[in-house]
């Protein structure tokens, strides 16, 4: 693997939140509601505590994991975050599963874990969705062409 400077590394790490879209679904709790009031005004340590009750009392809920997941990647809870990540990839095939790994990425690549992030990125540009070019141009910076 390439050796990348710390600070290029940080650079390339840095995460900007997904904006959030809100859906018209049934079983969205008060709390999530709140939580992603919170989010929306980038108050992401006030809507850890909605989302947490959410994945509690919904853990099937993708949608919170993934929110929640955000949240404390932004609260510099990395760990935390790449757990609820894994927990989103884990469901399988979801609207937020390519972005959860490129946001998996991102964390990996911020804890100085390359070929983690390669892998993620790797499996990204294979779904060939709308992260793909992001993906390619950030696996580009950080494992050498052959």
């Amino acid at each position: 693997m390439r050796q990348i400077p710390v600070e290029r590394i940080e650079l390339l790490a840095r995460i900007e939140p997904p904006a959030y879209e809100a859906t018209a679904s049934a079983d969205v709790t008060p709390e999530f509601r709140a939580a992603m009031e919170d989010y929306r005004k980038r108050h992401y340590s006030g809507a850890i505590a909605g989302l947490r009750t959410t994945t509690e009392a919904q853990p099937q809920s993708v949608e919170a994991h993934f929110y929640l997941a955000i949240c404390l990647l932004m609260t510099n809870d990395r760990s935390g975050g790449v757990q609820e990540l894994q927990a989103v990839i884990a469901a399988g095939a979801t609207p937020f599963l390519e972005a959860a790994r490129f946001y998996l990425a991102k964390a990996l690549l911020a804890d100085r874990n390359i070929r983690g992030a390669d892998v993620q990125l790797r499996v990204i540009v294979e779904m060939h969705g709308k992260l793909e070019k992001q993906a390619q141009t950030l696996h580009a910076q950080i494992v050498p062409s052959p």
